[in-house]
């Protein structure tokens, strides 16, 4: 594999006939109208993440591929939440950044616990709840400023002890399923027990 970056948000990756079959890219995928399997894709961007420092994995992105002559394949993959992203990094005090919120379930109360008190040793600053809906799960929701492309990297830690969920989903559905434990400053009630 070899690749070639274009830009802040855009690469050109060129795959020989050899990583083809490695990726099990199907011969189907000559064709301009087939699109290529998740899989394949999953694990072509792992791998241009590990070489090129190119991290398209949480982001929405838009992919070209292309048969090339040699018998391999060409991809153009650019990342589309990359601008906001930036802005938000870059000038936070030029510019308000956006409010993100995030919605997380747990089985159970010690990996909230858990999760509260990591969020408590970073720092976290933002607005939390937590509830407990009809089926006895905790739901933590989070509020703060920040890129919402970078949400599921920021709380990548998360996926360990709950599910990220839709928050505007799981506010409908906590309004009439659940009940409200801590409406406010949740982290900071939760994170040091």
């Amino acid at each position: 594999m070899e690749w070639i970056r274009i830009g802040e948000n855009k690469i050109k990756v060129m795959l020989t006939p050899e990583d083809a079959a490695r990726y099990e890219l199907s011969p189907a995928c000559r064709k301009e109208s087939d699109v290529l399997s998740g899989s394949a894709f999953r694990a072509i961007l792992s791998d241009v993440r590990n070489a090129a420092d190119f991290d398209a994995c949480e982001d929405k992105v838009y992919v070209q591929l292309y048969p090339s002559k040699t018998g391999g394949f060409e991809l153009f993959i650019t990342k589309m939440g990359v601008e906001l992203t930036r802005k938000c990094e870059v000038a936070p005090t030029q510019k308000k950044c956006a409010t993100r919120t995030v919605a997380l379930s747990f089985e159970g109360l010690p990996p909230l616990i858990a999760v509260c008190r990591r969020l408590l040793e970073r720092g976290f600053t933002g607005k939390s709840a937590v509830y407990l809906d009809d089926g006895h799960r905790y739901w933590l929701l989070l509020e703060e400023k920040g890129a919402p492309t970078r949400l599921k990297e920021d709380y990548r830690f998360a996926r360990e002890y709950g599910e990220f969920e839709a928050a505007d989903t799981a506010r409908l559905l906590l309004a009439e399923h659940g009940r409200c434990l801590a409406p406010t400053g949740a982290v900071e009630k939760i994170g040091v027990l």
